[in-house]
């Protein structure tokens, strides 16, 4: 069976220029990798190679007959805000994004207490989290035109219960001499979801119960990046079930030491190994997720694809965010083997160029 050490918290992550890599119990005091000592071929200032680190934080939810996310990009000069989420039974799906200007930063370094948000009149979008009350709280104000309805919702989980997971990565991004800071949450998650169509009554869900699932990811970028990412998130056997799988360009030399695959079932975590993603036929077409220790056997079969390309500046990036359901298994720590069947997940494709 495989397995990866998990470590206590080293405190800061950045020693003498050095990252310190390894897999960590809960949540760091903070996210920061800044300070790694010349992490490129050419030896550029300290301030500009921490501006080549690239952030990102998503919220994943699924709540009563909606699943979606959340996503904040921070590409330091500017950040990217987006609400991607579908109806899981007739397919409906909703897409709300803003480009947002200088700002010192989008995704905040502090896992204690921070926010962040987009705060436009017609796009209000924001996250924020305090461990002194164990909360996690997102809230959106979408402004709908003629295609889209007005869409406002109020998000609410919590750390403290027992079914809260958490698990903090630092990687070789691929090499020993970049890194990368991964930190993941798993918790139930409660609120309302409401729909206002132009000219027709307004369609509000009552108080539902579901489950979050949190991704906050900084990352010492490479010229050209690309990555798939599958997360699943549901109930199996009436327990939560929550997971992040990825394959990406930035993956370490020895993926089998270090990668942020991680399982959170029943408040457990369970670290995966290293994965093989296919789709032979077209990201629309079934991907298969499968590894070489006999933990992870999967299918994704997409059901609606949303494409959202940004270019601004030197950046150019293209995301592919795709609903469907997953089929196969996933092996925990202790040998438990969990059947998926028609179980929701979004599967993600992108290709970046700084």
């Amino acid at each position: 069976m495989y397995t990866r050490e998990i470590l206590e918290q080293p405190g800061k992550f950045i020693k003498n220029g050095i990252p310190e890599f390894g897999t960590f119990k809960g949540h760091p005091d903070r996210l920061d990798i800044r300070g790694v000592k010349n992490p490129y071929s050419f030896h550029f200032p300290k301030v500009l190679s921490n501006l080549r680190i690239k952030s990102r934080l998503s919220l994943y939810f699924s709540l009563g007959e909606f699943i979606g996310h959340i996503n904040f990009l921070d590409a330091k000069v500017f950040g990217f805000a987006e609400v991607v989420f579908w109806n899981a039974k007739t397919l409906k799906k909703f897409v709300y994004h803003s480009v947002m200007g200088p700002r010192k930063r989008f995704v905040p370094h502090d896992m204690n207490t921070a926010a962040t948000g987009c705060y436009r009149k017609h796009r209000y979008i924001r996250i924020s989290w305090d461990r002194k009350a164990g909360r996690i709280s997102a809230v959106f104000n979408l402004k709908g035109d003629s295609v889209r309805p007005s869409v406002n919702a109020t998000l609410t989980g919590t750390f403290t219960d027992s079914l809260s997971s958490e698990l903090t990565s630092i990687l070789p991004s691929p090499t020993m001499r970049r890194c990368t800071g991964k930190y993941n949450a798993g918790f139930n998650l409660h609120g309302s979801i409401t729909i206002i169509p132009k000219k027709q009554p307004e369609q509000t869900m009552t108080d539902s119960q579901g489950f979050g699932f949190l991704d906050i990811n900084r990352t010492y970028m490479k010229v050209h990046n690309e990555g798939e990412f599958i997360t699943g998130i549901g109930c199996y056997d009436e327990k939560p079930v929550l997971f992040r799988i990825e394959s990406t360009s930035q993956e370490a030399v020895n993926p089998d030491k270090y990668n942020g695959n991680v399982l959170f079932y029943n408040g457990e975590v369970t670290v995966l190994p290293p994965v093989v993603i296919t789709h032979p036929f077209g990201i629309k077409k079934n991907w298969v997720i499968q590894d070489t220790e006999n933990m992870i056997d999967l299918s994704f079969t997409p059901s609606s694809d949303n494409i959202n390309k940004v270019s601004i500046f030197v950046l150019k990036a293209e995301y592919n965010t795709i609903f469907g359901k997953l089929e196969g298994t996933l092996a925990t720590a202790g040998g438990e083997k969990i059947n998926f069947k028609s179980f929701d997940g979004i599967a993600q494709k992108y290709k970046i160029r700084l």
